[in-house]
């Protein structure tokens, strides 16, 4: 997550406000609530337009303006989650002795940091502001949290799970680099990454054994597919004439979406252009029972060139009513997403052996 920076207001007018509130992230009940603090009473048919308008129009005080940028500012986002292996043994001792050093260094910058114990799970927890001046006025600020944790797995050695983002990994190379300060042998972190296999089909073939080998679901099918191939290099004796660029196309990204994407021929078109996926969101079925309802999962590489920052999340859950599959739709629980990052994890990691 890279910060972008510009220009920004120093006070914040009515069209400001207007264009905060007015945001399509912020629904209308907020701006119901903004004036209900204000004694206003609105009724449910007026337009979320016609609020915002009304809103801007109050006069708006110092800690007005801290009232609405806190609540806006907010950004209620489920981001992915990625994971390393530990190259070495490591002991629960050292882990915390990591995240303490770590927790005092970004206290001291202004964070928060909660680190917990429990079952033999280490979690941190830490809070922090994400700036982005390109952003109106009150969202320019936005108050967001990630979690990293060390958790065993099936062989008693501990992995680090964490949300995928530029702050949250820099604090586990942080941890890392503490708890290395203090051994004789240092630990590392083992990713999943194709860095090493530039082949296309190659890569193309590590979704397809990831999302067919989720253990205890079937594959039901691929909703959404991104393809990328890099752009091609220039030599150093071409020129840039403007005039040519219609005539020589270079599509770097493509996008698929609808159901069982990957078995069309558009797909099929793109693979033999030495496309390939980078970006997957696909459906499975817990096998256990007829009835159960569908997982949808995302795996992705954030660095499609090569191949590396590997992340995933539990998109939704897919409710099942009387044998049948419906629209409605709800978040996976927490021991849910547990168990299924789990199993993404493992199904990752046994499609890279599939590579050799």
């Amino acid at each position: 997550m890279k910060a972008r920076f510009g220009p920004s207001l120093y006070f914040a007018n009515d069209k400001v406000i207007f264009d905060a509130i007015n945001h399509a992230q912020v629904n209308t009940d907020l701006i119901r609530e903004l004036l209900f603090e204000r004694g206003i009473i609105t009724s449910p048919l007026t337009t979320k337009y016609e609020l915002a308008q009304y809103f801007s129009r109050l006069t708006a005080d110092y800690f007005d303006h801290i009232n609405i940028g806190n609540k806006l500012g907010k950004i209620s986002k489920r981001e992915r989650i990625t994971y390393a292996e530990i190259n070495g043994s490591v002991t629960e001792q050292e882990i915390l002795e990591g995240l303490k050093s770590v927790k005092s260094a970004l206290e001291s910058k202004g964070n928060c940091v909660t680190i917990n114990v429990s079952n033999g799970r280490i979690v941190a927890r830490l809070e922090y502001e994400y700036i982005d001046y390109t952003e109106v006025e009150f969202r320019q600020v936005q108050p967001r949290d990630s979690i990293v944790e060390f958790l065993k797995n099936e062989s008693g050695e501990y992995v680090v799970r964490s949300t995928q983002n530029s702050y949250t990994d820099i604090a586990v190379d942080q941890v890392f680099s503490a708890i290395n300060s203090s051994r004789e042998i240092p630990i590392k972190q083992t990713r999943i990454s194709l860095e090493g296999y530039a082949n296309p089909v190659i890569r193309t073939n590590f979704f397809n054994a990831l999302i067919n080998n989720i253990e205890n679901h079937s594959f039901v099918t691929v909703t959404e597919a991104f393809c990328y191939k890099p752009k091609i290099k220039q030599s150093v004796d071409e020129e840039d004439d403007p005039r040519e660029l219609e005539d020589q196309p270079d599509v770097v990204r493509v996008t698929l979406k609808g159901t069982g994407v990957t078995k069309s021929f558009v797909i099929d078109d793109l693979y033999e252009k030495d496309y390939y996926i980078v970006k997957i969101v696909w459906r499975v079925k817990p096998t256990s029972r007829i009835d159960a309802d569908l997982f949808e999962l995302e795996a992705q590489f954030g660095e499609p060139i090569s191949c590396t920052e590997f992340s995933y999340q539990a998109r939704s859950v897919l409710i099942c009513e009387n044998g049948k599959l419906t629209e409605k739709k709800r978040a996976p629980k927490s021991e849910e997403q547990d168990n299924l990052f789990r199993l993404i994890e493992a199904a990752a990691k046994y499609a890279l052996t599939t590579l050799e």
